[in-house]
This record gives structure tokens, sequence and C-alpha cells, in this order.
């Protein structure tokens, strides 16, 4: 692991053993996004099946036990271990096992991209009915509907069909812009698709960013806390007074001054958010024609205990 996704992971261990569950799952989160490795899914995996976040337990420990079967220095203590929390997962979700003969085929469950077939695990649903859709450009669309119960596996094959000869090629994609014409503008007279899209995504990503940032950086000062706690009940007021630090002392002062940096990341990432939603908005309204305009923009301040912004609504 890099150092970064290393301190993340130990910090979101040392969380599990405070059965501090939403800490450690957003820092195992944290920790996956820098480096993926299959020791931080499986742990990601455990705070979701204790916080009852069953489908995403069933998807995370189905690919560490994947994996763990690969790695020749695994125990079998350590599969066992693995293998009893994703029977554990399973047994509340629906498992749904997709066969088609077309590799390279899109599945889609409920309108959800969910993989590319062969897909390398079986599919984990919520108890109840959902449809399930697999997609080739070659290929006719199959679709159908499946109920699952908790616990209950379907093994479902889907045998695709090539399109007659002479089928017009299938409609993109909406995410898919294609070039205007000529160079012209996309929307003549109105507010460009692609960059309301781009806007909207970047703000949802940078908002997310910071959220993770807080809860690292509340993590890492609540851990501050207590080993001050500790300290001053030990060594008094003044066990870690200038002059006589010791090194309990200075890692306390180094993670207080880990989450404060962090939170002042969170904090910036989340000014940045709100400021690319906001041009967003204000793009997109004034971009609209006048005549085209059926509402108003209303931007209220929002204040929270630990942060604040602006709420941007309109109509258009």
């Amino acid at each position: 692991m890099t150092e970064e996704a290393r301190k993340l992971y130990d910090d979101g261990v040392q969380a599990v053993s405070e059965s501090r569950w939403e800490a450690a799952h957003a820092l195992f989160l944290a920790a996956r996004a820098l480096h993926p490795h299959y020791t931080i899914v499986g742990n990601l995996g455990d705070c979701e099946l204790q916080l009852g976040r069953y489908r995403e337990a069933a998807e995370n420990l189905a690919l560490y036990v994947r994996e763990l079967k690969k790695d020749t220095t695994s125990t079998a203590e350590e599969r066992a271990r693995a293998e009893a929390a994703y029977a554990k997962a399973r047994a509340k979700v629906g498992t749904l096992v997709v066969h088609t003969n077309v590799d390279g085929a899109r599945v889609f469950v409920d309108g959800a991209f969910r993989g590319v077939m062969p897909l390398p695990d079986p599919l984990f649903v919520e108890p109840g009915a959902h449809t399930l859709s697999v997609e080739h450009e070659d290929y006719e669309t199959k679709k159908t509907t499946v109920q699952l119960g908790a616990g209950g596996t379907i093994e479902h094959r889907v045998p695709m069909e090539r399109k007659p000869a002479g089928t017009p090629p299938a409609k993109p994609l909406d995410t898919t812009m294609a070039p205007p014409a000529g160079g012209a503008e996309e929307h003549a007279g109105g507010p460009r698709r692609a960059v309301i899209t781009g806007g909207a995504v970047a703000t949802g990503v940078a908002a997310g960013v910071g959220t993770v940032l807080a809860v690292v950086a509340a993590s890492k000062w609540s851990a501050a806390s207590d080993q001050r706690d500790q300290l001053t009940s030990t060594g008094g007021i003044y066990a870690c007074a200038a002059g006589q630090r010791t090194a309990n002392c200075r890692d306390a002062v180094e993670r207080y001054d880990d989450a404060s940096a962090m939170w002042n990341a969170a904090i910036w990432t989340w000014i940045g958010a709100g400021t690319v939603g906001l041009g967003t908005a204000a793009y997109a309204w004034l971009a609209t024609e006048p005549a085209q305009r059926t509402g108003h923009v209303t931007v209220s301040p929002m204040f929270a205990a630990h942060g604040g912004g602006f709420v941007v609504t309109s109509a258009w």
C-alpha cells in the first residue's frame, strides 16, 4: 500500500477495535480509493456487515474470498473466517448467477449497471422483484423479471440472438455527447448539457471527497483526544507541557495536526464544490432563453454544527 493508504487502513483497524463502525467504514473507503487491495475490501465488507448494509457487504466479501483463495500466504483460518462472513451476508440478500453466450454483454439490474459478462461474482440484490437486462450492441436486448428472497439463489441463463442484418445501430447512451454539426453550439440559445453534466458531476465528487476527509479528520481528532485524556489521567494536566513531552505526547500532537490539516482540506473541498455547483446553476439559468424560464433562482445560506454553504434552487 501507499503510505497514506496504509495510515488510513491502520486508523480503520483501530476504529474497528473500538466498534466505531461508521468511522471505520469511511476510513476503509478512503483507503480503497487510494489502493484497492483486497485486504482493504475485506475489512470494508466486515464493516458493512456490522452496519446492516448486506448487499454491499456481500459484493465486497465475494471479492475478498475470491482473492484470498489466490493468495498462497493466506491461512486456512483466514479463509474460513472470510467464508463465514460471506455466508452471513448472503443469507440476508438474494443471489443472482447470470450466464450468457456473449462475452462483453453489459448487465443491468433495475436499470443500474452491474458489470460486463462474464461476471467474476454473482449479483446480489435486496429481497424482492428485480428487472434484469442484458445488452450488447450486436445482439437483441434480453429483459426479464426475477423474484428473490433473503438467502435465495437463482441461476439464470440468458441466450442472446444476433440482430437481423440491416438493423440500425443502437441509440447512444444519454451520457454520450455527439459533437454539434458544422461546429455549431449543441443547443443554440440554451445551456449546453455537457457543461451542466460536467458541473454536476464535479460538484458531487468534490462534496463526496470533502465528506470522506471530514470523517477521517473527526476520527483522528477523536483518537488524539482519547490519547490526551489517557496521558493527563496518568501524568496530570501538565503531562505534555513544553520541554517535557514524551513520545506519546508528540504522537498526540501530530494526530491533532493531521486532523486539523484534513479538516481544512475538507472545508476547502466543500467550498470548491459549492462554487462549482453555484456556477453551474447560474450558467444553466443565464443560458436559458427568457421565454423558457419557468421559475427563479433562490440562494439560501445553510449552516450546520461543523460547516455551512448555500442551497441553490431553480427550475428551467
